[in-house]
């Protein structure tokens, strides 16, 4: 049994949960609404009736009520200060799952009227600033109270503030105005408020008298012509000449000048205002004239001068040297305005700032000192702008750096930017000027040709750019490298051809000293045969007949020979070592002192030998018949 029971309650249970997901899908997108009936307008005061229906698909339906997100039972009767609320309806099926409706904001009007907007009673003038104040007194302790400011009715959007300013005050600001403090459910209302924008008074005039120009020394008066708006706000007026003040505010609206001087030229104006009030009105401009000295021609000049380094500054003085003040100056460009202003003063000046290449021209001035009068203009003068040499590049024609012997190349400099540039050209960063066979230069020296490409033009080559200031300022800028060199077979042949003869003469020069050296040795060997030859040809003497023979060295110089010998070029002279002979020697004392005697009476003895410099044409080596004779040639003398 408990279990029949049970497995029914379940049946019963998934019938209702898809009898609702039915209800639910048929339902979709038609959730109801509330909607207020009373009062019409949907405007709930407190101690009025209200109603509050739940719609349906166009038809009130019966439905549960929220409020608040809780059961609520009272939508209809007496407004209260807790009627106000969010306000929710569900349709009341028990088979039929229902969403609730969207929340309906519910605010009740305070019954008590005690928001009030406070502001100046009088009218607001224009241009005048105003605040309005939204009070309630007295004031009662809600916490985060919101405001709300409408004009003629109509919501201003984003001012929820207890105050609101108008700023400046302009006609359309002249409305009706009220306020609305919110705090939770409940809202108080001010009564509307009317403000009113007036003008203080008409727009003010000026008239001079006369018209517009007097001769000096004349009388000449300014009256400023304005309606007041406000008869308890007398109007006070200044007068301004060239925009300075020419007297302190007063009701008297008309300025006098009985005598007038050149000094009363220029441009005046009135204006008009009220006391206590920063409200200001300005009357019309009239230019005023005293006949006055024309000027002169005037003279510009330019300092430092004519030529200017770019963004540097220059100075255009514009003179005069007769005419009375104030006077109008006026500098062009060519024929374009570039700038004007009066001053008091024979000359004035206009700077240039930063002078770039756009400003480069021609500028001259113009001056006048009297109205309607034609200019007078300066003579132009020629301002050039100097640009300082910048961004050098060397570049290569052939566009590659291995040049074939014989080529032509031309080098380019070529510089980005530069005024009256002059150009260096370096080779191994050396600097080189002049043409040559080898290189040539273009009228402007921006290009180097080398006709025809030899392996002593291999290497670093550079160009530089160079201008000047007018003040001796130099500016100089430098190019990339280009390294260029010959193929590697062109060099090797090249160099083949300057090795090859280096060798033949290195070979010539290395023989010839052997060839020599073996001539002299052929001499040396036939003047020492002819030598010995003489020498036993001699009569062998006793030692008072013979030298004495004890000496190292015989000094031999040119020119003591025999008499029967003939001297000629072929003759030279050598040194002769003598050795005293073995047999010289004696065994007793008297004839070993006598020959000690003899060599020391001999001891400066020189004996000269010729030896004839020539070949002999024999192949024996001389030989040495005596000992200690040791000949070597000598270098001839000539």
């Amino acid at each position: 049994m408990f279990g029949f029971h049970t497995t029914m309650h379940v049946k019963v249970f998934y019938l209702l949960t898809f009898l609702r997901g039915v209800s639910h899908v048929e339902g979709y997108g038609q959730s109801p609404k509330v909607v207020i009936i009373e009062p019409s307008d949907g405007v709930i005061k407190e101690g009025e009736w209200f109603t509050l229906k739940c719609l349906y698909k166009s038809k009130f339906v019966k439905a549960n009520w929220y409020k608040n997100s809780y059961y609520e039972d009272k939508v209809s009767g007496i407004a209260v200060s807790e009627t106000g609320g969010f306000y929710q309806c569900q349709r009341d099926d028990w088979w039929r799952y229902h969403t609730r409706s969207e929340r309906l904001e519910v605010v009740t009007i305070a019954s008590d009227e005690t928001l009030t907007v406070q502001f100046r009673s009088r009218p607001l003038l224009l241009g005048e600033t105003s605040v309005l104040k939204c009070s309630r007194y007295p004031w009662a302790s809600e916490r985060d109270p919101t405001f709300f400011w409408y004009r003629n009715n109509s919501l201003i959007e984003g001012k929820h503030e207890p105050e609101y300013t108008i700023a400046k005050a302009r006609f359309s600001d002249g409305a009706n105005y009220r306020c609305e403090r919110k705090v939770g459910f409940r809202k108080w209302i001010s009564r509307d408020v009317s403000i009113i924008v007036r003008d203080f008074c008409s727009e003010p005039m000026l008239q001079a008298d006369p018209k517009a120009e007097a001769f000096v020394g004349e009388h000449f008066k300014l009256v400023c012509l304005a309606e007041p708006f406000q008869d308890d706000h007398p109007l006070l007026y200044t007068f301004y000449k060239n925009g300075e003040s020419l007297n302190f505010p007063s009701e008297k609206s008309s300025y006098t000048t009985e005598e007038a001087t050149l000094h009363h030229s220029g441009t005046y104006q009135c204006e008009v205002m009220i006391s206590d009030s920063k409200l200001r009105k300005k009357s019309n401009i009239i230019p005023f004239s005293i006949k006055r000295i024309p000027v002169s021609v005037p003279g510009l000049s330019a300092h430092p001068g004519h030529k200017v380094v770019e963004g540097d500054s220059t100075s255009l003085n514009c003179s005069v040297t007769s005419g009375s003040t104030p006077i109008q100056y006026i500098f062009y460009i060519e024929d374009e305005e570039i700038s004007w202003e009066y001053s008091n003063h024979s000359r004035t000046v206009h700077t240039i700032i930063n002078i770039s290449e756009t400003q480069e021209g021609n500028y001259r001035c113009a001056v006048s000192n009297q109205e309607g009068r034609s200019l007078q203009y300066s003579k132009f003068i020629a301002i050039s702008v100097i640009i300082p040499v910048a961004g050098v590049t060397l570049t290569n024609r052939a566009n590659k750096t291995e040049i074939l012997i014989g080529s032509r190349l031309v080098l380019e400099c070529e510089l980005s930017r530069g005024t009256g540039p002059s150009f260096q050209w370096y080779f191994q960063q050396e600097a080189f000027n002049n043409a040559s066979g080898n290189y040539n230069f273009s009228s402007d020296r921006s290009e180097l040709a080398i006709e025809s490409f030899q392996s002593q033009h291999q290497g670093r080559y550079q160009c530089g750019a160079i201008n000047r200031a007018p003040g001796g300022a130099i500016f100089n800028v430098t190019s990339n490298f280009i390294d260029l060199t010959v193929p590697a077979q062109a060099h090797s042949a090249e160099m083949a051809v300057l090795i090859v003869p280096l060798f033949l003469i290195l070979s010539l020069l290395i023989l010839l000293p052997i060839k020599l050296r073996n001539r002299k040795q052929a001499d040396s060997s036939s003047s020492s045969q002819q030598h010995r030859e003489a020498m036993g040809n001699r009569t062998v003497g006793t030692s008072e007949d013979r030298p004495a023979g004890n000496f190292d060295y015989a000094a031999v110089r040119p020119g003591r020979v025999n008499n029967d010998s003939k001297t000629d070029g072929s003759l030279v002279y050598s040194v002769v070592t003598i050795s005293t002979p073995r047999n010289a020697a004696h065994t007793d004392g008297t004839s070993g002192r006598k020959h000690a005697d003899q060599v020391e009476q001999q001891q400066f003895c020189i004996t000269y030998a010729t030896l004839r410099h020539t070949d002999t044409g024999g192949d024996e080596e001389p030989g040495q018949d005596e000992e200690g004779n040791i000949y070597a040639n000598l270098p001839r003398i000539s």
